[in-house]
């Protein structure tokens, strides 16, 4: 295989990296209490200890997706206390263990009416009685009184509500109807019959969820104040651009907006980023570039905010593969993630009882199954051990630097359904920007538009390129911000022919 100039240069940096660890460590590193951490629904085990300094236990009735033998929360916390980790919270904003709400076990009324439903009257399900929730005001007071309240009470100072995430085909549902007349005050208008109606549609999908995580953040901040706890609030979310290709509508940069958002976690591993995209009229999986790109569109959105960010890799994936599949793509997202040397904090894996435990293919050609090899989980090891001293660092990629693409969370709101013939292929418009740059060397970043009133959102930027022809404005703020940068001497290219079917919606620009 030819490698591109792009890959020589990622590879010497992410070796340069490693190799300068030791000697930069004691000058560079930020002091904080937890650096490494990981999500499991289980209590400790030997076989899942992976030396990490946190971990998230997953839901307060375990993970709904685990058909182990449930042990209570509190049992599960003191397991992983007794072996000097820092226990964390996680659970779901879109769905999760809460089948006693949905069968009405909670408040005396069933609310599997609350589901996210498709345009067929099709619930969205994520597992059996798990629907994607619609976060109504009910369920969020389920979810504070039921799940919030009691890790509080039980000594947990970390909670991450993970994956606000709202699917683009669904908008169908009573719940959602409801929601459509308390935010616009008219009747709601189905999405698939024109461009306007999508993207009214999708742009409640998104408030609802920053409105969802705003009211449970507010309360678990405010109640763990009573009981003199600071209680800190995290967001394990994928990239703008997974969840645009996906067709997921989340909030993403605009989180930037909540003052009980202390931080995220870039949700980012082979299952991401082996979605195929288009280069050179190919279609095709590109793991290693489309990680790099995903980790640079979660740094950007919170660098200018200076919150704290934590990069995910997974040794294996949710579908099942073989285990040389697993290593390589793994190798490319850890490299990839490598590459942003200003960030040196890490989920090292989620779920180690499936990578530890897991039975998986010995390879592609066969149907034998075993259990991760002794050289994978080895390598795989010292790989996740130099993430607890790896160091941040003034490293800087080669390559003509000061290039970036702009992206905006409104990427989210015009992929589904497609209207007038218009289609945007596995996100193209912005692919289109950013791989013939990438495979020539260039260390592309990306900016985002709900992070241009920071200063620091085009400190490094000398030439910003832009289209509309995949997303669209929310504020005209954002306008005035690029003229004051070009005015001040930066360089903005914008590419498109303007003739996408949502360029005609009544929004500020039409007005």
């Amino acid at each position: 295989m030819i490698e591109t100039s792009m890959q020589v240069n990622f590879k010497l940096t992410a070796v340069f990296i490693f190799s300068t660890l030791s000697i930069n460590h004691a000058s560079a590193q930020t002091v904080d209490k937890v650096k490494t951490t990981f999500q499991t629904s289980r209590e400790w085990k030997p076989t899942i200890d992976n030396r990490a300094d946190a971990v998230m236990i997953y839901g307060v009735g375990g993970n709904p997706s685990d058909k182990s033998r449930r042990v209570p929360f509190v049992e599960r916390v003191q397991s992983w206390k007794e072996r000097g980790y820092i226990p964390h919270f996680m659970t779901g904003i879109a769905w999760g263990e809460y089948q006693d709400y949905f069968v009405g076990d909670w408040d005396g009324k069933p609310h599997l009416d609350e589901g996210q439903v498709t345009m067929q009257q099709d619930t969205i399900w994520h597992g059996h009685m798990v629907p994607y929730i619609v976060p109504t005001d009910n369920f969020l007071t389920y979810l504070k009184e039921k799940h919030i309240k009691p890790v509080i009470d039980a000594g947990i100072d970390a909670i991450f509500l993970e994956e606000p995430e709202f699917w683009a085909r669904a908008g169908y549902s009573d719940a959602f109807k409801q929601e459509w007349k308390k935010y616009y005050g008219f009747d709601w208008r189905a999405q698939h019959e024109s461009p306007e109606n999508t993207y009214l549609a999708n742009k409640l999908k998104y408030a609802l969820y920053l409105n969802a995580l705003n009211e449970v953040f507010t309360y678990a901040k405010e109640y763990g104040k009573s009981k003199g706890m600071d209680v800190k609030c995290y967001v394990p979310t994928h990239s703008l651009i997974n969840y645009s290709q996906w067709m997921i509508v989340s909030p993403e940069a605009q989180l930037a907006s909540l003052p009980v958002v202390d931080g995220y976690i870039a949700q980012v591993w082979t299952g991401t980023s082996r979605e195929p995209n288009f280069f050179d009229g190919k279609e095709k999986e590109r793991v290693f570039e489309t990680a790099y790109l995903e980790y640079g569109s979660m740094e950007s959105m919170t660098a200018p905010t200076g919150r704290k960010m934590f990069f995910l890799t997974d040794p294996i994936e949710d579908w099942s593969r073989d285990w040389s599949d697993y290593k390589k793509n793994y190798q490319a997202t850890f490299t990839a993630q490598l590459l942003y040397p200003q960030i040196a904090d890490y989920e090292i894996m989620p779920w180690p009882e499936r990578i530890y435990e897991g039975l998986y293919k010995t390879d592609a050609g066969s149907d034998k199954k075993e259990k991760i090899p002794r050289y994978y989980s080895t390598q795989m090891q010292v790989m996740v051990n130099s993430l607890n001293q790896m160091p941040i660092s003034e490293n800087k990629l080669s390559g003509s630097t000061g290039v970036s693409i702009l992206m905006a969370n409104s990427l989210m709101f015009q992929r589904f359904p497609t209207h007038d013939g218009y289609d945007d292929p596995q996100l193209a418009n912005f692919y289109g920007l950013a791989l013939p740059l990438l495979k020539r060397g260039v260390p592309v970043k990306t900016v985002h538009m709900e992070n241009l009133g920071y200063p620091e959102a085009l400190a490094q930027t000398k030439v910003l390129l832009m289209t509309y022809s995949n997303m669209k404005p929310l504020d005209p703020k954002a306008h005035a911000q690029i003229a004051s940068w070009v005015k001040n001497g930066g360089k903005l290219i914008y590419c498109a022919t303007d003739k996408d079917p949502f360029q005609s919606v009544q929004e500020w620009w039409n007005s």
